[in-house]
Order: C-alpha cells, then structure tokens, then sequence
C-alpha cells in the first residue's frame, strides 16, 4: 500500500465523517486499514475504497479499529501507586477552601481510568468527599466506548486489578456484573472531545493522557501538549504513557517522575534575567557611512532638546554603541546621570531591563537596515515600589537626509499596567471558558437527565398499567381468599379436633411404650433387639445375668463384634446369616458356660422384623434351659432304673423386697472385632 493511496482513505474520512488522521503516524494506519482489507476480503484499495463508499457501516468498523480502546482499572500499577501516594495527598492539601478538584482523562474509552482516579481521590478525601466539588472529565471520540463508561457496569474479570477494599466500598453488585456507587459515577463526566481539533477543557489540577501520543506524529504531539500546558493551572500535573517519552514534554513542562511521565506545568516569569554586563561584541560592524566631521554629534541641539523632554526614557547612540544622548527619564529610571553614561558603551553599561540580546544582535539588524525596529520585553525592580516594572524597549534607527544610518534610538515604555491587563483579561478569557465548560457540562449533564427522566416517565406509565392490571388480579384474589379462609376455619377446627385424638394416641402410645420396655426387662430369657446393621438397639435385665455385659456397655455396640462366652463365634455367624436371609432360626440345645463355671444350657431363636420386604433388624431371644436339661438326664436315669420321675420344681416366688440377696457380678465381656 502506497502512501498516496492511504491519503486518498484519510481524505475520505476526514470529508465523510470530520475525523483528521492526517497527522497520525503511518505505519499505524496502514495496519489497521490491512487488518480490515483482509477482514473483508479486498486484494487491492481500490475494492477496499469502493466498499467504503457503497457501505457506511464499514467506515464506522474503521474509524473504531483506528481509535484502540483498551484499558483497564489501574493500569501500570506501579503509577498508580505513585499517583495515590505522592501526587494525589498534594492535590487535596493545597486547594483551596470550597476549590473544585478537576482532572481530565484524554482518551478514556470505556471508562476504566478515569473511574480510577475518582475512587483514588475520593479515598483522599474521606468525609470530605460529600463537600468537595470533584470533576473527573473523561473524554474519547468513540461514541460506543463512551456509552459503556457512562454505565459503569463490569464484569468480574474487568474488576480483577481493584483490591477488595476498594471494590467493596465504590462497586454493588448488579445483574450484569458490577456497577460504581453514584457518588463516584456522578463525580465522573463523559463526553466526546478530539484531541486534535476540539477546545481543551481548561483549569485543570491534573491532566492525564496515556497511550494517545504514540499514534501522533511530532507535529501534532507539539501541538496537544502547547493545548494541554494552556488547559492546566498553575503547578498542575500532567500524566503520560509509559511508552511516550516525548522530547518535547519536558521543554514545555517540567518533569518530576521521568520514569512513571509525570510533568508539571511550568511558570514562565515575565522577568527576562540580564547578566551584570553584556560581553562586548568580538568587532563591531563599520557605520553605513562615515560622518563629514567626527567632531559634529550625531544629532543636532534641536533634536537634543526634542528628545530630553520626552516624557519615556530616550537613549540615543552613535552607529557604534556610544551613547550620544541620555535624557531625563532615562536618568531617573536607571538612577546615572548623563555625564555618567554619555560617550560610553551602551553594551558596557549593565542597564537592568536592557537585554544583550537588543543590545547587540537586534541592533545591528537595525543598524545594517535587515529590519526596522527591534523590540525586546525587560523588567526593573523601583525603588520604593512593590514588585518590578514591566518594560517594553524598541530600537530604531536615526537617518539623515540621504537616508544614512547616523546611530540609534532606545525608546523604553513602562507597560505595566498594560501587562496587568493583559494578564487580567487572560485570568477572565480562562473564567470565560472554564464557565463555558462548566456550562457545557451542565448542558450535557442536563441532556443525559432529560433522557433519564423521560425513559424513567415511560417506565411509570408501563408500570401503572401493571399496576391497574395488578389491582383488578389483586380484586379477584381477595375474593379467592376470603373462600379460602373459610375453608381454613372448617380445617382448622378439624385439624384441632385430629390434634386432640393425636394427643390421646401419643399419650396411648406412650404408656403401651412404657408396659412393653417393663415387660421385655422383667422376662426371665434374654432378650436383645438389634438394627439392620447389627447395633444393639435393646438389652434385658435377663441378658445382663445370662450374658454376662451390661446394658450400658452393649447398647449402641455391634453384636457381631461383641465377645459373649454364650455365644461363639458359629453362633453368632448362624444368626447372623439367618437374618439377611429374612429366616428366622431357633436353637434348642445350646451350650454355654455358666458364670459359676459349669456348663450350662439354653434355646436361641432369632426372629427378623420385616416391614413388607425391608428388613428392620432382628429379635433375639436366649432362654436358660439348664434346670429342665438336668430334669430330662435325671427323668431319664430314673427310668432306666424302674423308678418314678422327679416332678419340675415349682418357680420361686419373688423374694421379698427385705431380703437382700447378694447380686452376682456378671462376667467381663471383651470386645473383640472379628476379622
């Protein structure tokens, strides 16, 4: 791609849709109109050209792709940290009582940095955020980034650079993401401004601009920072990109932080400093024509007396710098009379005010007619006077009748007070547009309002109609609810009525509960209920006696883990096994041993608690049968030998309560896990 065909896109931009790329640099132009050649599938300009015209949405495509939003919240976090803790504490310290802070973001896209300085100074300000009048202008020409920013909603991924302070106090969480509080986003001013053509906002305490320079040639890069040295106030701070280091920056401002490109606004002094004397000139230049008599002065007494009472300082001198006449007012502005300057040196006479830059090279431009006059500015301290007088001293050349060079006129004039105006009707030019600005900004503050409200009013109207739809619902549910409740009133005196008889069943069943827990204790077999997964839910006082544990030591532990002498491990293995096949077993002549040390006999019957198929546990009942083992072998014998049976001894009755029998200690059970 040639140059003349890039010039001939820019042209067409710029009398298509008024953007000036003309001064930006061309190799960045050129790869963003190829990116998009390519995007669209254009081999040559020319079709790209033509797409352009038939297609204005491309144009639009274009102009974006040229403006590179990207950003983000406190980018470079090592300026940002030197902004929070050496700029930003000067700022909010040196203004002013009821002074507004302003700051301009120049190229904001979508928002980021200029929400972060707000929540910086903001941080600063503490309590005295709500007085202070706080003005971040944030400023691009892409009308769509501009929309983002002025919602001030992001995405958890875009809020990754804000600490979790910060994000806590500025940031609420909304459907879309994250949006800024309205302190911060009221603070914040967006709209759209070209570096390169538009008006600079003006009295600003800080102007940051990062990453814009670096698409501008030198020319335009002079011509933004000149507008930004006039947008600033006094002492005010300008912040670049990190990748722009411009040469110029640092001849108009001064730079505090090269590193980070921070500049200050320098103070140009209307006071030009004079050395003590000037150095004499290496040769002075030859008079156009020499005088008939050395003898005759340059002017004659007509013109002495003329120019003496003149009321401005009045020196005149020959061609080569000798001081020919000194009148009055020259006399009392540099306090020498003329017989102390008269037939000396102008250059060698130090006059405060008089630079050697008019001394010498001005005034021999004047002399050898390369220019008319010359005028130089100056300033001198009087005595008695506060502060020092502005002068403005003009050379020019004395000519005699044939228009010869015959010396030199120096006419001083006190412009101070014109100065003071000037500098006044300045100071009232920059009121002048920082209320323009302000007004500005009020008209688009006023507009961006007005557009709020009337969306705000067309949301009420919808709401109002929902509202009336609502109502009308509303009618029809009361009437629904009123049935309702008087169904409610016949359940809820049902409900008593159930509640009532459930209290008499829970007191039944309580009681039932009460004779079942007496009757299992009080059986004279063992009796051990377990749970699906073999934990002892239930242990008799019978089991303490024949099984030797304690009901406090087997409840809540696994019967298959348990160590009972009375019961081995086949046993246990038995019943176990019988029970996850839902069949109850019995077992009439089990062996064990007694706590006295004999052998003892008992019946074991199992029986699973099946709930339709699911298995609830087991019951296991285990019946001492010694006595009646013993009476069958004793029956037994007695046959074998003719005699009569022995008849089964009747039960014992229960002693009585007196009779203090000793309790027989049952035997230490071991737990024992199986493997």
């Amino acid at each position: 791609m040639s140059d003349a065909q890039l010039e001939t896109i820019l042209e067409h931009i710029r009398l298509s849709r008024r953007f000036d790329f003309r001064n930006y640099k061309r190799a960045t132009l050129k790869r963003r109109v190829e990116r998009r050649m390519i995007a669209r599938k254009c081999k040559t300009l020319k079709e790209y050209l033509d797409l352009l015209v038939v297609e204005p949405p491309e144009l639009e495509v274009l102009i974006c792709e040229m403006f590179i939003n990207v950003t983000a919240f406190f980018r470079d976090e090592e300026l940002w940290r030197t902004l929070e803790r050496n700029v930003i504490p000067g700022l909010v310290r040196d203004r002013r009582p009821h002074q507004e802070i302003r700051v301009w973001c120049a190229g904001c896209a979508t928002g980021q940095e200029a929400y972060s300085i707000a929540m910086l100074i903001a941080e600063a300000l503490g309590p005295e955020l709500k007085g202070t009048e706080l003005k971040v202008f944030a400023t691009d020409v892409d009308l769509r980034a501009l929309s983002v920013a002025r919602r001030g909603i992001y995405n958890e991924h875009q809020l990754e650079p804000v600490s979790l302070p910060l994000r806590e106090r500025w940031f609420v969480p909304v459907a879309e993401g994250f949006q800024l509080r309205k302190e911060i986003r009221r603070s914040v001013v967006f709209g759209i401004n070209n570096l390169v053509s538009d008006a600079p906002i003006s009295r600003l305490d800080l102007l940051i601009c990062r990453n814009v320079f670096i698409y501008f040639d030198a020319e335009l890069q002079t011509r933004v920072l000149s507008r930004f040295h006039y947008a600033l106030r006094r002492d005010a701070l300008l912040v670049l990109g990190k990748s722009e280091l411009i040469p110029q920056a640092a001849e108009i401002f001064q730079p505090l932080d090269l590193a980070r490109r921070i500049y200050r606004k320098q103070h140009i002094e209307g006071m030009l400093s004079v050395p003590e004397r000037d150095p004499p000139p290496a040769h002075s230049p030859p008079p156009t024509t020499a005088l008939p008599n050395q003898e005759t002065p340059v002017l004659n007494q007509i013109h002495r007396d003329v120019l003496s009472v003149l009321p401005v300082p009045v020196i005149a001198t020959a061609p080569d710098g000798t001081v020919a006449l000194w009148n009055k007012c020259a006399a009392a502005l540099w306090g020498k009379t003329e017989a102390q300057v008269v037939g000396k040196k102008l250059a060698g006479l130090g006059l405060v005010g008089l630079s050697g830059d008019l001394v010498v090279k001005k005034s021999v431009r004047v002399r050898e007619g390369r220019s008319e006059s010359e005028v130089s500015e100056g300033a001198i301290r009087v005595p008695g006077q506060s502060g020092s007088n502005a002068l403005s001293i003009e050379v020019t050349a004395l000519k005699d009748g044939g228009r010869v060079v015959v010396g030199l006129l120096y006419v001083a004039h006190d412009v101070t007070i014109m100065r003071g105006l000037q500098g006044d009707l300045k100071q009232a030019n920059e009121n002048l547009t920082g209320s323009s600005d302000k007004l500005r900004t009020s008209n688009e503050e006023l507009q961006s309002s007005n557009q709020e409200l009337e969306t705000t009013n067309e949301e009420l109207q919808s709401a109002n109609e929902e509202l009336q739809t609502t109502n009308e619902e509303l009618q029809s549910t009361n009437e629904e609810l009123e049935t309702t409740n008087e169904e409610l009133q016949s359940a809820n005196e049902e409900l008593d009525a159930t509640n009532r008889e459930l209290a008499s069943r829970t007191e039944e069943m309580h009681r039932l509960a009460l004779y079942q827990r007496t009757i299992i204790r009080s059986l004279s077999a063992a009796v051990v209920v377990i749970d699906t997964a073999g934990r002892i839910t239930a242990w008799n006082l019978a089991a303490e006696r024949l099984l030797g544990l304690a009901e406090s030591e087997a409840l809540g532990q696994f019967l298959w883990n348990l160590h009972v002498p009375a019961l081995n491990r086949s046993l246990v293995a038995n019943v176990r096994k019988s029970i996850a096949a839902k069949r109850a077993l019995r077992i009439d002549d089990v062996r064990y041993e007694l706590a006295t040390g004999g052998e003892g006999h008992a019946t074991l019957a199992a029986v699973p608690l099946i709930d339709g198929t699911v298995v609830l546990g087991a019951v296991i009942l285990f019946e001492d049968t010694t006595r009646a083992s013993l009476l069958g072998s004793e029956n037994l014998r007695l046959k074998a030998h003719g005699q009569k049976p022995a008849k089964a001894p009747a039960p014992q009755a229960k002693k009585s309560a007196k009779t203090k029998t000793p309790k027989k200690k049952p035997m230490a059970a071991r737990r024992k896990p199986r493997r």
